[in-house]
């Protein structure tokens, strides 16, 4: 009996058959009271594949039924190993894999690398390899802008006599090189953020009649949905594809919501405002340097937030594209003790333009080895963490003064009469950028040069306190042993985090 490890693909071919539907919903798969329906979706000429991913362990029966073939069967899904954790899921403001185990997005940006040349789309894997990165938000269309100038070796559709594209008929080497590319990002345990639409575009793809854009994303979720590093991202800056509506977006979203057996990660991607709040989003892929706003977004949408897009580390003369390293590893903490997360790219010019946030290649910059930093302090703290609420109040009053009580109090009535612009901005500005878990605060100054912080930690435990440089990497103690309202010395410079951590 065939074997296969719970939450890899499982394919089965069924050749010669006589159909021309793009796809169809022909298989069953069930394990005692569980079943689930597959589409099966055409690859070549005559040729159909099913691809199911088992999320229990035993033995699953399988039937299939597509233009007078029957095929029956069963198979042995074994328990998960190793790395493979299975689907990213959603656990409060935070990710866990399927089986329980943690994920902290750690993300960067290569939009366009699966359409360079195969030498180059091996230098991104061996890259990536080398990364802290463990999600990479990629595009499905070829992307057309500076330093995106280049045509790909082949398209996800053959053309028509009159050159439209013809979403009917896929070109197998195309979704083939797209399977092997997010098949070599799940080997080495890294989420493809796949775009599913975005408006660089010279070809035609951006502007797809409806029906032809729900064909080809019913295509997509055939096709692709059983691979476990899968998440689906509607659009990069939708509200710039043009040609479609807010309905338009919404019907994609719901019909990824209804067929996607597996319910992968689903989010939209904006330049001005967020996506709205809809039943099928799972997470807010944010596109703003406004990072402090993260606590409003989660407050507004109750979901994770992703700024996935804050600008990138580089040189070219856009301001998107010119961000000074330490601006990247700031970014990052910011977004991290704001209670969000942070995605990198990277845009230094070359002259063989060959930048990584499109083309992929070589990372040449030096954010990249400071993000790793970040991730392995986040993943040796144990379980998730919080962010205190974004309040008005004054950190430090002593409510013991009662004049400093009325004038606090008086302050609020003048707060209350402000816009919400105006309370959210000055909220973001007086709460602390302080993440806090069981047994530990993690409290990072950005920009600000603090050389102390009053600490005020409870009489019956024992802390230590840590200072961390964000750019030098370095930890190093700055006090031992403390309890009560404690004082702690701090280097005045930016980039700093302290570390306060309970002893056993």
């Amino acid at each position: 009996m065939k074997q296969i490890e719970k939450y890899n693909v499982l394919e089965l071919k069924l050749e010669d058959v006589d159909e021309t539907v793009l796809t169809a919903e022909c298989a069953v798969f069930e394990q005692k009271e569980k079943q689930v329906r597959v589409s099966a979706f055409r690859n070549r000429n005559k040729e159909y594949i099913v691809r199911f991913m088992p999320d229990r362990a035993g033995i699953w029966k399988y039937h299939i039924s597509l233009a007078g073939k029957e095929i029956q069967g069963e198979f042995e899904c074994t328990e998960n190993t190793g790395d493979n954790h299975g689907r990213v899921v959603v656990h409060g403001y935070h990710f866990r894999y399927e089986d329980g185990e943690r994920f902290i997005p750690f993300g960067t940006t290569a939009y366009a690398w699966i359409h360079q040349t195969e030498e180059l789309r091996r230098q991104t894997i061996e890259t990536l390899g080398r990364s802290p990165f463990n999600k990479i938000r990629m595009c499905v269309f070829p992307k057309s802008m500076p330093y995106n100038t280049n045509d790909p070796d082949c398209y996800p559709f053959e053309k028509k006599p009159d050159g439209t594209w013809d979403v009917f008929q896929p070109d197998p080497q195309f979704w083939e090189k797209l399977d092997q590319s997010i098949e070599m990002l799940m080997e080495l345990g890294i989420e493809a953020d796949l775009i599913l639409f975005h408006p660089y575009d010279r070809w035609g793809f951006a502007e797809l009649s409806q029906e032809d854009s729900l064909a080809y994303l019913e295509y997509c979720i055939a096709r692709l949905s059983a691979y476990r590093n899968l998440w689906w991202s509607l659009a990069n800056e939708y509200e710039m594809v043009y040609a479609k509506s807010i309905e338009n977006w919404e019907e994609y979203g719901e019909m990824i919501l209804r067929k996607d057996p597996y319910g992968h990660l689903r989010s939209v991607h904006n330049i001005l405002d967020l996506f709205p709040k809809r039943r099928w989003l799972t997470h807010c892929s944010v596109q703003s340097s406004e990072i402090d706003r993260i606590p409003f977004w989660q407050q507004e949408f109750c979901l994770p937030v992703l700024i996935d897009e804050c600008g990138y580390e580089g040189d070219l003369p856009y301001s998107w594209g010119s961000l000074p390293a330490f601006e990247m590893v700031h970014r990052f903490w910011q977004s991290v003790c704001r209670g969000g997360f942070c995605t990198h790219g990277e845009t230094y010019h070359r002259e063989d333009e060959v930048l990584w946030w499109s083309k992929g290649g070589k990372l040449h910059g030096q954010s990249a080895q400071r993000i790793s930093f970040l991730k392995e302090i986040l993943y040796s703290l144990p379980g998730e963490w919080q962010m205190p609420r974004y309040h008005g109040n004054n950190p430090n009053l002593d409510e013991e003064d009662e004049k400093a009580v009325r004038e606090e109090q008086n302050f609020q009535k003048i707060l209350s009469k402000t816009s919400r612009r105006t309370r959210e901005n000055f909220c973001a500005y007086i709460t602390p950028m302080k993440i806090e878990g069981e047994g530990y605060t993690l409290e990072y100054f950005g920009h600000f040069r603090p050389v102390y912080l009053d600490l005020k930690l409870r009489k019956d435990r024992e802390y230590q306190a840590e200072i961390i440089d964000i750019w030098e990497m370095s930890r190093q103690s700055a006090a031992d042993r403390l309890s009560g309202n404690t004082r702690v010395q701090l280097p005045g410079k930016e980039g700093i985090a302290l570390l306060v951590t309970e002893r056993p």
